[in-house]
């Protein structure tokens, strides 16, 4: 257990002490059943017949007397909670939470506020060189996918806060590695700040909620857009081509200064979808026709060319591609684009691009 946690596990508490008044023998009884069930078990237990308390708080040798409480009609009992600040390093910057710390008979939690967007238990097990963790995402709780990353990213630095070596704990099933769940944030924090920038880009507003059922193709879409949209990337198109003899291209006689064996540069335009959490994004695209060598030249009656191509074995056709929110974007980039032809040579894939993201370490 990390000095910080033991710290944090400190029991150094509020002493309260009072008088309670019962309406009889058996609601003193109830009372101190409730009492043991609280201690045993840290839930709220309702007691019936308290008919007033007089109650004083201490600290640091200090007593302060509340007012007594008469005419109560509902009375509970339940384990003392501490809010516990913390401050944490995120992404360089000093911010403060808070937990909340509670002591049982055998353990002392340390857990998430009820409305955190990521709520986290620490169990510390008493008299034991052992404790347990447990998370839980509460998507519905996020009023936008930024206060997503920014709840991710504060989750990612409480554990590097707590844990900063490769450990596990405990969980009713299995050993889960810490580096794991530490990865899984970090991970995804980059990928929820990714897609807020799309809603910013795209002026869009994405339910939190929806995040839940977001599947592995829904996020391939998002990173590939991103790589489109936001940080502009020419792409290489994974699938492979086919080169067959009736590829053609027609052009004007005045042209085709073309021999067989010629490299010959295709440009063209089209578009690409992208459909996730309930949104279809259609973007242009300036592509660029790569490795194609002039087949053979044909002359037509009308005073044209058709030009047939094709690759070889050792460097096979492919496509590159950049991306534009309007088809006018697209023609000019098409139009320009053998000034930069290089990009879309060495262009990789959106896989391998995508690929980057989930490997980085910050």
């Amino acid at each position: 257990m990390p000095n910080k946690l033991k710290e944090i596990f400190s029991d150094d508490m509020f002493n309260m002490s009072g008088t309670l008044h019962f309406r009889n023998g058996e609601a003193y009884k109830n009372f101190l059943s409730a009492l043991e069930i609280v201690y045993a078990e840290g839930r709220v237990v309702p007691v019936e017949g308290v008919t007033s308390v007089s109650t004083t708080v201490g600290h640091l040798g200090t007593k302060f007397p509340l007012e007594e409480q008469t005419n109560i009609t509902q009375f509970l009992v339940g384990p003392a909670v501490e809010p516990v600040p913390i401050t944490l390093d995120v992404d360089g910057k000093e911010k403060t939470i808070t937990l909340l710390r509670s002591r049982t008979k055998d353990k002392v939690s340390l857990r998430s506020e009820p409305d955190s967007i990521v709520a986290f238990n620490i169990t510390f097990l008493l008299g034991e060189n052992k404790h347990t963790l447990n998370y839980k995402t509460q998507f519905e709780k996020a009023k936008s996918i930024g206060e997503v990353a920014d709840s991710f990213g504060i989750a990612a630095a409480l554990l590097a806060h707590f844990y900063n070596r490769e450990e596990t704990t405990s969980s009713e099933s299995a050993n889960i590695s810490i580096s794991d769940i530490k990865e899984y944030f970090r991970r995804y924090t980059s990928f929820f700040k990714r897609l807020s920038a799309i809603e910013s880009k795209l002026a869009i507003s994405i339910s939190p909620d929806l995040l839940k059922a977001l599947s592995l193709e829904e996020q391939q879409d998002i990173d590939e857009l991103y790589l489109l949209l936001c940080e502009k990337k020419v792409v290489r198109l994974s699938a492979k081509l086919t080169s067959i003899s009736s590829t053609a291209v027609t052009m004007n006689n005045a042209e085709a200064s073309l021999s067989i064996g010629d490299k010959i540069a295709l440009t063209f335009v089209g578009s690409i979808e992208f459909n996730f959490l309930k949104q279809s994004v259609t973007l242009h695209t300036a592509n660029l026709l790569i490795n194609a060598l002039v087949k053979d030249i044909q002359e037509c009656d009308d005073g044209t060319v058709k030009v047939l191509y094709g690759d070889t074995d050792s460097k096979p056709m492919y496509i590159s591609f950049s991306a534009f929110q309007t088809n006018e974007e697209a023609k000019r980039e098409s139009e320009t684009i053998l000034q930069h032809e290089g990009i879309y040579v060495n262009a990789l894939t959106s896989n391998a691009y995508i690929t980057q993201y989930y490997e980085e370490k910050h």
